[in-house]
């Protein structure tokens, strides 16, 4: 091989040489453990906060109560021979309760009777006597004393028959109160006696109450006093019936706040035409107050996670979650007291999606 051959031959091998070693020199690609993923957008309706008037109520809890609840006593003694109602009868005034023995009260007021008419007749002769005499006295044909006596005998007939008339009088009470009635419309809350049974005047016998006519008995505290009016509309729930708005009339104010408790006892009229309210029953009532400037959103914009109310507030394109603190709820709004300000989108229904910092399209108001 000539010098110049072997020169031309070392240098293309170096030079693959270097290639080779270039080659070898370089990294490979590096694949990432964990690619990271775009944080995807989503669209949603908005709507802006606006401040507008709120009704405003002062709350309240208190108790249903009866109008008229009476324990009725027989106000008579005797053996109970009918009872001609049960627990939960509808009776009317003057229905029949209980019936007493009432022959001994029968025979006692014939024979008053009879006492009227025996004295009657006794006066009458009495005032025939006085007539008689009168003309005889101006004759002189009667002495004064003689005549005055005739007079004496005329007012004893006439007291004796106002005393007869009494015992008849009270004897047929005595009749009367051996049939013992309802006192007003209601209802038969309990029956305390059996046929058989003695009463006396003071036995109780039956408890009516009227379930038409109920009362709702609340306590206002001292500070809210001044708010209280006569004639006003309470508005209260009771837990037999979630979600039912009842109302009542205030219609008594008491006369003075009592010192134990610094309140006022406040009653209010409440028609219970279908008869579902029952005395007895706890009630969480509230007083309409004039209304109040405050900061609205549409109530579907709430979510309630556990204790916590959130909302969703659109800013540079991104969600931003927030706790609020919601204030009175009128049809389809709720006032929002802290956490949003006037003029800040909402979002409307938030779903599972949303969360802080996600960013999202505004959809165009329909």
């Amino acid at each position: 091989m000539t010098p110049t051959l072997l020169r031309t031959f070392q240098a293309l091998a170096l030079s693959a040489l270097g290639m080779l070693l270039t080659g070898c020199s370089k990294a490979p690609a590096a694949s990432p453990a964990v690619a990271q993923k775009a944080v995807a957008g989503i669209t949603v309706k908005t709507a802006v906060a606006q401040e507008g008037p709120m009704p405003r109520y002062l709350r309240l809890t208190g108790e249903i109560t009866a109008a008229q609840n009476a324990a009725v006593a027989a106000d008579t003694t005797g053996k109970v021979m009918e009872t001609p109602v049960e627990r939960g009868s509808v009776v009317k005034a003057g229905d029949v309760l209980v019936q007493l023995d009432s022959r001994t009260a029968a025979l006692n007021l014939a024979e008053a009777e009879a006492n009227v008419v025996q004295a009657k007749s006794k006066l009458d002769l009495a005032e025939s006597e006085v007539k008689r005499n009168t003309p005889l006295l101006q004759m002189k044909a009667v002495s004064e004393t003689d005549f005055a006596r005739i007079k004496a005998d005329r007012d004893g007939a006439a007291a004796n028959l106002a005393a007869m008339q009494a015992r008849r009088d009270m004897t047929k009470k005595t009749l009367d109160d051996s049939t013992i009635r309802a006192p007003f419309d209601g209802t038969v809350a309990e029956r305390f006696v059996a046929t058989g049974e003695y009463v006396m005047a003071d036995s109780k016998v039956a408890r009516v109450i009227d379930l038409q006519h109920l009362r709702l008995l609340v306590n206002v505290s001292e500070p809210s006093v001044g708010l209280i009016r006569v004639g006003q509309t309470v508005e209260f729930s009771v837990s037999p019936y979630p979600g039912e708005v009842f109302t009542g009339i205030v219609k008594f104010i008491g006369a003075a706040v009592r010192a134990e408790s610094r309140d006022l006892q406040v009653e209010a009229e409440v028609i219970n035409t279908d008869g579902r309210l029952r005395p007895g029953l706890f009630a969480e009532a509230r007083l309409a107050l004039p209304d109040q400037t405050a900061t609205t959103i549409p109530a579907s914009a709430v979510r309630a996670d556990g204790a916590n109310q959130k909302v969703w507030v659109v800013q540079s394109g991104q969600l931003n979650e927030r706790l609020v603190e919601v204030g009175e709820t009128e049809k389809d709004r709720i006032e929002i007291r802290r956490g949003v300000q006037k003029g800040e989108s909402v979002v409307l229904a938030p779903g599972p999606d949303a969360a802080d910092g996600v960013p999202v399209t505004v959809a165009p108001q329909s």
